[in-house]
């Protein structure tokens, strides 16, 4: 994903990721859990399978500011337990900002 950079990502309120049936998320999210930025991120599921992602209140981010946007990375680490479905095509929807269009990302499974 990239999102402009100023002293941080502008990411509006979160990163949104929602995969789509069978795949599932787990109800809470433990810490170390998730990564932003290859650091911290806070992250929570809603009722309606839906994690939010931000980085991590700890986070220290260089303070210049860089034209355009930059690309960053949301990693679903071990710690979230996650498990490999069977082989075959699966869909995430991603999108950036609560009011944004979900972006259908295609994964295989072999």
């Amino acid at each position: 994903m990239s999102a402009t950079y100023c002293g941080g990502y502008r990411i509006g309120d979160g990163v949104y990721i929602q995969p789509e049936a069978p795949l599932s998320l787990p109800a809470t999210v433990p810490p170390g859990g998730v990564s932003f930025a290859n650091g911290s991120a806070d992250a929570t599921v809603d009722d309606n399978g839906v994690m939010r992602v931000v980085p991590g209140a700890d986070r220290a981010w260089a303070q210049f500011c860089a034209a355009g946007e930059r690309p960053f990375t949301i990693e679903l680490l071990p710690a979230l337990r996650l498990t490999n479905p069977d082989p075959g095509s699966y869909t995430i929807d991603v999108w950036i900002g609560s009011g944004s269009t979900p972006v259908q990302l295609a994964i295989d499974i072999t």
